[in-house]
Formats: C-alpha cells, sequence, structure tokens
C-alpha cells in the first residue's frame, strides 16, 4: 500500500479532494471549482499535482483574456 503524502505545514497525511480556487487580476476574479487535489484534512493546505497545475493555469488565463477589460466581477468554469 502507497502512503499518502504528509502536508509541509503540519505533517498529517493529505486526502484527495476537489476544491474551488478563485483567481483575481486587475480587478477581475475568475473562479474554477471542482478541482483535484491533496488538502490536508488537519490545517487545510492544499497541493496540485504538476499537470493540474498546468490545466489550472491555463484555464484562468484563457478566462482572464475572456474576459479582457469588458468584465469587471467573477467569472466561473467548472472542471469535470
Amino acid at each position: 500500500m502507497i502512503e499518502a503524502p504528509r502536508c509541509t505545514d503540519c505533517g498529517c497525511p493529505m486526502e484527495w479532494r476537489t476544491v474551488d480556487q478563485e483567481y483575481e487580476r486587475q480587478g477581475v476574479r475568475v473562479r474554477l471549482t471542482g478541482l483535484p487535489a491533496m488538502v490536508c484534512p488537519r490545517c487545510g493546505a492544499i497541493a496540485f499535482d504538476p499537470d493540474t497545475t498546468d490545466h489550472i493555469l491555463a484555464a484562468a488565463n484563457a478566462l482572464f483574456r475572456i474576459a479582457g477589460d469588458r468584465h469587471k466581477g467573477v467569472l466561473a468554469a467548472a472542471c469535470a
């Protein structure tokens, strides 16, 4: 059995969960929901694997490009 990675903040074993993240740039906020992440059940620290991080950055940047200067609010996207 493979041991779960430990939280770098408190040392507790991490658990796979889905999380929501929100980012802001120049008054525009984008929210991504349903992201797979390792989450510490004790302190709440969140970690993404490198491939997921690349996809999150690409999705957030795409939403920021869509918003441009025209939208001042929250754009949201759900991950399936």
